[in-house]
């Protein structure tokens, strides 16, 4: 499966390098004053194995086991604590099935991590690139330690770093901006501390306020922390938020602010 996997990002990376990118909607350049958001589709990876590969590549390790975490750090497993794994230029952070990785390089910062519909690759540059040669040398990089995904969307969104008041949530979407903001947000950790929300892993804090009669959808009850009959508060993926202020069960998700599920 691995092999097969493989031998997609290869096809995929010659036509990303084959396509012409001047066209109307497409630039060929990646500028400094934005950062990227594009699909990688659905991923099926052994987590132990990429996590042997990472720490063999000088990953920095972080493994949530519920609310607890552990980090360690080179082929010895030397353990250091979760915020200086965070800040390492190359981190693995594994969170139950779920993995985000994050390399900070000269010219650019790329992250991999899960999103409503598989995993997202988000690319913040800090100079004018080339998208050929940056996403040639971030997909095969990825290619060396296993993370491959089955689409490479180069119809991508981009983010403007100076826009501080931030995109609105989508149409239909009935999310507080903050957490909308979370999810497409060029680094979580760091918008989470800025914000005040309470991040465990790769899970968000949040209160979603059922409409009358409203039952949660069993899909999100293992990140239930309390409940009553208008309110469940959730510790939730954040590439769920997405997915739950969609459920036609749920009015709206918020912060998790008082009044709010003892």
């Amino acid at each position: 499966m691995i092999r097969q996997g493989k031998t997609l990002l290869f096809v995929l990376l010659a036509l990303a390098l084959a396509l012409p990118l001047h066209g109307a909607d497409v630039p060929a350049t990646f500028s400094s004053t934005h950062y990227y958001i594009l699909s990688l589709g659905e991923m099926s990876i052994d987590l132990s194995i990429l996590t042997e590969t990472a720490q063999s590549a000088g990953y920095s390790i972080i493994q949530y086991d519920g609310d607890s975490a552990s980090a360690y750090q080179g082929s010895e497993a030397a353990a250091i604590d979760v915020e200086t794994a965070l800040a390492d230029d190359s981190v693995l952070l594994i969170d139950s099935s779920r993995f985000y990785l994050r390399e900070i390089g000269e010219t650019y910062t790329f992250t991999v991590r899960p999103a409503e519909t598989g995993y997202e690759l988000v690319i913040n540059p800090s100079q004018e690139l080339s998208i050929n040669e940056t996403l040639a040398s971030i997909l095969m990089g990825l290619q060396q330690i296993g993370i491959l995904g089955n689409e490479v969307n180069l119809e991508f969104a981009s983010f403007a770093k100076a826009d501080l008041k931030g995109p609105a949530a989508p149409a239909g979407v009935f999310i507080d901006s903050t957490l909308y903001g979370l999810t497409v947000a060029e680094d979580w950790f760091a918008f989470a501390i800025a914000k005040g929300l309470t991040q465990v892993g790769l899970r968000v804090e949040i209160v979603a306020e059922k409409v009358p009669g409203g039952v949660l959808a069993a899909e999100f009850t293992d990140y239930i922390v309390g409940e009553t009959d208008s309110l469940v508060k959730l510790l939730l993926p954040i590439d769920e938020l997405l997915t739950l202020a969609k459920s036609t069960s749920i009015g709206y998700v918020r912060l998790a602010y008082q009044p709010s599920v003892p």
